[in-house]
């Protein structure tokens, strides 16, 4: 579905519910992570490759999506969204080669195209069927944060130490999310500590790797509010 004036402002509205779950969280920072790479011969062994921020998640799956539910009583905002994103591939911009991903609002439309170079940055912007983004500035646009902000969690908040240290791991089993089985451990939050009255969630390491996803995330504050994010499906 192609975005009008009216999906767009959808968009800018869902930027909300990610806007809750940072307000909650506390401040989320993109940090690198590693991931295994290719062995360079017969007997060596894989050797960690630095990626920041959104694209490690571009490198280890090619589709994803995931499903987030905000309730804020205090300020009377309810919403409940899913939002998926598939790889298409590369493409060169001038001398750069970029990785084209597509981002759409599931059930709604809010279609994005975004060009990501090797670190991150936004090179171009298609909003589908309307109309082309260049230039500084890009990457804050409302339709764009609302999906990099909801999926960037999912690498941020596994990078997140203090974050980290407040919660204790319960159990460890596997989980089959579509196609792909991997070890999940689950956390909660040893005490009350303010600002979540409770919090739980699960980590999962990628297949071959050593670097851990989120893919659930509950969590309660002491304000009444609440929010849910979990990944529902992926394929590497």
């Amino acid at each position: 579905m192609n975005p009008s004036k009216r999906g767009l402002g959808s968009a800018g509205k869902a930027g909300a519910v990610v806007v809750m779950i940072v307000i909650v969280l506390g401040t989320i920072y993109l940090l690198p992570r590693y991931t295994g790479s290719q062995s360079q011969g017969a007997t060596s062994n894989a050797v960690p490759e630095k990626i920041t921020g959104l694209p490690s998640l571009f490198y280890d799956f090619t589709k994803m999506q995931i499903s987030v539910d905000v309730n804020d009583p205090l300020n009377s905002f309810v919403q409940t969204q899913s939002f998926s994103y598939t790889v298409l591939g590369k493409g060169t911009l001038g001398s750069t080669v970029y990785t084209r991903v597509e981002f759409t609002t599931v059930g709604v439309g809010n279609d994005v195209i975004i060009w990501y170079n090797s670190t991150g940055g936004i090179s171009e912007v298609e909003v589908v069927g309307v109309r082309t983004y260049t230039g500084n500035g890009t990457s804050n646009l409302p339709f764009i944060t609302t999906y990099s902000g909801a999926f960037g969690a999912l690498v941020s908040i596994g990078n997140n130490a203090t974050l980290l240290s407040l919660l204790g791991k319960t159990s460890e089993d596997q989980t089959s999310i579509g196609s792909t089985k991997m070890d999940v451990s689950t956390y909660v939050l040893s005490g009350r500590s303010y600002p979540y009255s409770s919090l739980t969630l699960k980590l999962a390491t990628i297949p071959g790797t050593d670097v851990q996803l989120i893919t659930y995330l509950d969590e309660k504050s002491f304000q009444g509010a609440s929010s849910l994010i979990q990944v529902t499906s992926l394929t590497r």
